[in-house]
């Protein structure tokens, strides 16, 4: 220990004596970079120490000597030397996310979260109510689509989101928004031109909908998947456990603008309808791992009736996995829609120890089929692009409306399908 302790204080005086005696002016100033950063670049590695040392440099002298001390932050500082050294992968899906970003995040993938359940929309500075989730307690407390948020509290709106780009202020608002069961939350808002409102809002637990199944004429069952998040196939299993005791002829798996989500989901998912390859992993040194279909034992058997999948360019990841899988191992599946986004990675998320998160891209994945499709997509059996202006002639589902005074959809891609089941 004692000869350890030599060579830590022999390297702390070398470092000191070299800066001292620099050949600068401000050489006497490096007495006040001294500090926990230097105690910190000590429990670097000793492989990665020399490495190391510029950055802690430069660190310490910016904190002890920059002249305006008001624009040091060093949560900025640290945010910024992570996001810098992710840059460097030059992969856009590994990213950093900031404590509050990441609690959202995992709300969000888990399903179920607590607050008043609103989608946010961001638009000049403003925020506006996306979309009240049905049985939370926004839409039970008159909380109204398209409705501008004022104020939250104490906190106003405008004031709390200015200069912040559109998915920081969705996290900043988010954050205060939300909270635990039973506390209240006051919101000021405003619908279109009429005055603005104050609402007082009980937060609650409730399911973030990922799921929705209906059974449309012709008996045809319908799926609409959103996203795939933790509780989504234990969502679906009652729509599946439906459509076994009430046999349907045919099935819909609506994967339109699913940007994805939890790869376990999807095998989950695909359980549901085989047994098998769900899909292939290659990871470093290009070594592929089978990953297989994940079977849940609810007594719900296999889907046997023909399938019919609809895709858009939206539809990325783990909604391509499933698309992927499903036309590969499901005999005679038909894919509908536009050509998929093409996301062939796959990224794990590992926690800090600040409460933040790096989204790591760790692999890349291959169809059963062992087909790539990142940065190329999947291309539909049937290719239709999504006409807003064709003719309303179809049933609404998911997040379709009818236009004023009509009561079917304009959906060409669904009218597509319709017309192809027998």
């Amino acid at each position: 220990m004692k000869r350890y302790s030599r060579i830590i204080a022999a390297f702390i005086g070398g470092w000191l004596v070299a800066m001292l005696t620099a050949g600068t002016p401000y050489a006497g100033d490096i007495l006040r970079v001294v500090g926990p950063g230097t105690l910190v670049q000590l429990q670097t590695p000793w492989g990665m120490r020399a490495a190391f040392a510029p950055f802690w440099e430069s660190w310490q002298l910016v904190d002890a000597i920059f002249f305006d001390r008001v624009r040091i932050d060093h949560n900025k500082m640290i945010r910024g030397a992570i996001d810098g050294m992710l840059a460097t992968l030059n992969d856009k899906y590994t990213f950093y996310q900031e404590p509050d970003k990441a609690a959202q995040t995992s709300d969000d993938m888990a399903g179920r979260t607590a607050g008043i359940g609103i989608f946010l929309r961001i638009t000049d500075g403003h925020a506006f109510v996306w979309k009240p989730i049905p049985n939370a307690p926004a839409i039970k407390n008159g909380i109204l689509h398209n409705d501008e948020i004022l104020q939250v509290d104490t906190f106003v709106v405008t004031e709390l989101i200015a200069g912040k780009t559109v998915d920081d202020a969705a996290t900043t608002l988010g954050a205060i928004i939300r909270g635990k069961k039973d506390t209240i939350v006051t919101l000021v808002v405003q619908t279109a031109e009429q005055q603005p409102r104050t609402v007082v809002i009980v937060r609650a637990d409730f399911i973030l909908p990922s799921v929705e199944w209906q059974r449309l004429p012709r008996n045809i069952g319908y799926i609409h998947i959103s996203e795939f998040k933790h509780n989504t196939p234990d969502v679906l299993a009652e729509g599946m456990r439906a459509f076994a005791q009430e046999p349907v002829n045919a099935i819909i798996l609506d994967l339109r603008h699913n940007p994805g989500g939890l790869l376990d989901s999807a095998q989950r998912i695909l359980g549901y309808f085989y047994s098998g390859t769900a899909l292939w992993e290659e990871r470093q040194a290009g070594s592929l791992i089978e990953l297989p279909t994940t079977q849940m034992n609810l007594g719900i058997p296999l889907v046997t009736v023909p399938l019919y999948i609809l895709v858009d360019e939206r539809s990325a990841s783990a909604s391509e996995v499933v698309a992927g899988a499903l036309r590969d191992c499901y005999p005679g599946t038909i894919v509908v829609g536009h050509q998929t986004f093409g996301k062939g990675i796959v990224q794990n998320i590992y926690p800090l120890s600040n409460g933040g998160t790096i989204r790591l891209t760790i692999s890349q994945w291959l169809t059963p089929n062992k087909l790539h499709i990142h940065g190329v997509g999947l291309l539909p059996d049937y290719v239709v692009p999504d006409d807003p202006n064709a003719a309303a002639n179809t049933f609404c589902v998911a997040d379709r409306v009818p236009r004023t005074g009509e009561s079917l959809c304009s959906d060409p891609q669904l009218a597509t399908v319709l017309g192809l089941i027998p």
